[in-house]
């Protein structure tokens, strides 16, 4: 099935055969030999064309997105120099992004993040060791006495990490796992703080969350917990669950607009399939795997319309749901991949203050 736009018999053929020929070059996208050909994505229409193969395979021609109208100034400003910066850096290394702008946009600062948040929530700072893993502990000035037994354990992002702490008014402590992702080694140090703290504190006292990466440990830390002999906790924060080896339709249909993941500046593949499967008595790799597990804690679950990440996040609340887990699902207009990893936004102040409040409602 074919539809073009298109007005004569003639201009239908001929646009049919240029889409043919650009989609067999796109096809190979991850080729070191692909050209980036400006004129063609500076030209595109908002309404591309099309191609639609017998199997359902959606090709379009080159296309055009307006930036987002309908989040804060604040938001369309900061995607505006983090998809500049991020196809400067592309152009840079011979990518598949360019940026048209005389100006230069230089990169982020390491920490920068850490940084802002500070300057923005008032908390104390804390770096030792529980369960033989290294840890920050971020604590508001004051917590009230109400407060005073519940703690959460974040895992991935420090501005969240402090945002929480802030905002909830109870002592966040942010894991320092190893592995620099979802893992094994990971899912162990999580649990080993975790096992550390429910010495002192009840298990409805104690939340999980995390972001990305922090996500995917986060919910596949909860369903090992059973395996290890242990209580689940008493709610659970999933920001994003990392999505790479889940052939979600938002890895697709969102890459481009992502301004963390999109393919052009990583240079990865949208989807990449797992290589190991996990054995029996092991973590799930993913947290779309495995079962969930009775008792399993509310959940409070935030992604964006332009994240590669919304299909796990959406999907993963389904799941929640069929297994009759109460399930917040927060969906941020225009957001991309843990958009609240910049703690100046509104959207970020808003969707971190909808957690903390969570965690308030339901930790004991």
């Amino acid at each position: 099935m074919m539809r073009l736009i298109t007005r004569r018999p003639l201009l239908a053929w001929a646009a049919a055969f240029i889409i043919t020929i650009c989609c067999a070059v796109m096809a190979q996208s991850q080729s070191k030999d692909q050209k980036l050909d400006t004129s063609v994505l500076t030209e595109a229409p908002v309404t591309p064309q099309m191609v639609v193969d017998s199997d359902g395979t959606v090709h379009f021609g080159p296309r055009t997105v307006p930036l987002p109208a309908l989040t804060s100034p604040e938001a369309r400003e900061a995607y505006i120099r983090r998809m500049l910066r991020r196809a400067q850096a592309s152009a840079g290394r011979g990518g598949l992004a360019v940026a048209r702008t005389t100006e230069t946009i230089p990169s982020e600062e390491r920490g920068a993040s850490k940084e802002s948040a500070l300057k923005i929530y008032p908390v104390t700072e804390d770096t030792q060791k529980i369960g033989g893993v290294g840890v920050t502990i971020y604590s508001p000035k004051t917590i009230p006495s109400k407060n005073r037994n519940k703690v959460a354990l974040e895992f991935e992002m420090d501005a969240e990490a402090i945002a929480v702490a802030s905002l909830g008014q109870f002592q966040v402590i942010k894991v320092n796992y190893r592995g620099g992702g979802p893992s094994i080694p990971g899912n162990e140090d999580i649990v080993a703080v975790y096992r550390e703290l429910l010495k002192t504190h009840k298990p409805k006292s104690i939340g999980m969350f995390g972001a990305s990466g922090g996500c995917t440990l986060a919910q596949t830390t909860i369903l090992w917990l059973p395996v290890q002999k242990l209580p689940l906790p008493g709610a659970v924060g999933l920001g994003t669950c990392s999505g790479g080896s889940n052939p979600g339709d938002a890895r697709f249909t969102m890459n481009g607009l992502d301004a963390e993941l999109s393919s052009a500046f990583s240079g990865q593949a949208p989807y990449r399939p797992p290589t190991t499967p996990r054995k029996p008595g092991e973590p799930p790799a993913t947290a779309l795997d495995g079962d969930i597990p009775k008792g399993y804690p509310p959940a409070f679950l935030i992604s964006g319309t332009r994240d590669m990440c919304l299909s796990q996040t959406v999907l993963l609340h389904r799941k929640l749901l069929r297994a009759g887990v109460e399930a917040d699902l927060n969906v941020f207009e225009g957001m991309w991949h843990f958009f609240w990893n910049d703690p100046a936004l509104p959207e970020a102040r808003e969707a971190m203050t909808a957690l903390a409040s969570f965690f308030d409602r339901h930790l004991e």
